[in-house]
């Protein structure tokens, strides 16, 4: 997660978390973020359904283009099984700042990491940045002509 905001330039972050999650864990958040240097200008979980199924992302978009600070130059939904990927390029067009989310993260990190050759589009703007893409120690121990520490 805080590669994917360090890629894209923020140090103000808006922490959108899902109605299910309590003021505790969003202080646990809010602590994650600050402790890796990030000033946290916002953090809440969104007022919608309780159930994962009844947030439809067009709803989360609208509650968190409505809440976000223009002070925050970065908003992370948290969250797995929070449905926002789907409002993710609406809301970063909205409010001209990258959006991130869980699963939005997971799957960049993964493919910067692996080398993909192939673009993704439509899910944010942290799928234009690149991350150097990491070799194993047996890749590296190779290239070099010999075995890997152990």
């Amino acid at each position: 997660m805080l590669a994917a905001v360090q890629v894209v330039g923020a140090r103000r972050l808006a922490l959108i978390n899902p109605p299910w999650v309590d003021a505790a864990m969003t202080k646990g958040g809010v602590a994650y973020f600050e402790g890796a240097g990030l000033d946290v200008v916002f953090a809440q979980s969104a007022e919608l359904p309780n159930n994962p199924r009844d947030v439809h992302p067009g709803t989360l978009y609208e509650w968190t283009r409505a809440n976000v600070p223009a002070s925050a130059d970065v908003v992370f939904v948290g969250g797995n099984g929070f449905r926002a990927i789907g409002m993710i390029e609406a809301l970063e067009e909205d409010l001209r700042r990258p959006v991130l989310t869980a699963n939005q993260v997971l799957v960049w990190c993964a493919l910067r990491r692996t080398g993909p050759s192939a673009g993704v589009a439509g899910y944010g703007r942290v799928f234009e940045e690149q991350l150097p893409v990491r070799t194993s120690a047996l890749a590296e121990a190779r290239d070099q002509g010999g075995a890997p520490a152990l």
